[in-house]
């Protein structure tokens, strides 16, 4: 009766050994493929990238009090940017060159481009009390304006480029314009 048992003993741990060999060499070429898949998605890294710029580019104040909600559920410490947060985020970026008169015109866009060795800055113009900003990248200039929103005595400021969309923060602006060729267009 002993040695029925080791026998059967013997065979199961067997059948288990090939089981988790085969599982494992599974398991491996399932890595091989996703690495091969990886490769091919990387090729097409760009139309990732024109999707994320959609997606931050909101088109209504729905959406954005829709992304700050969610970002609220995910992350409870998030705090939905009022005007002067988003200035205070302008002009303490590193790349935030500073305030003008008035709109640099092409040959000074030219001298200061020669001047900074950023991939993009940002400078702030001053008329009639209000602040317009201006992204100056290698392939155009964004203008860029805050807008601020008061329904039910909620604040609401984002950030507006002038082609009906809308951004709940500079880093998602930033984002946008750099990863989107078509919105580098001069404004």
């Amino acid at each position: 009766m002993g040695c029925i048992m080791r026998n059967t003993l013997v065979k199961t741990l067997i059948i288990a050994a090939l089981l988790l060999c085969s599982n494992l060499r599974a398991k491996a070429n399932n890595c091989i493929v996703t690495l091969k898949k990886a490769k091919i998605q990387k090729s097409s890294n760009m139309s990732y990238n024109h999707q994320l710029a959609r997606m931050y580019g909101l088109q209504n104040r729905e959406n954005l009090k829709a992304y700050h909600v969610g970002s609220k559920f995910f992350d409870p410490s998030h705090k939905v940017p009022t005007a002067g947060d988003l200035v205070d985020s302008i002009k303490s970026h590193p790349y935030f060159i500073g305030s003008f008169a008035k709109e640099p015109s092409y040959d000074e866009y030219v001298s200061l481009k020669a001047k900074v060795r950023h991939p993009f800055f940002i400078l702030e113009t001053s008329q009639n009390e209000r602040s317009d900003f201006y992204m100056v990248h290698s392939k155009g200039v964004r203008h860029f304006t805050i807008n601020i929103s008061n329904e039910k005595s909620e604040y609401m400021a984002s950030l507006n480029n002038g082609y009906s969309k809308i951004y709940p923060n500079l880093s998602s602006f930033i984002k946008c314009t750099t990863t989107n060729n078509e919105l580098l267009k001069n404004s």
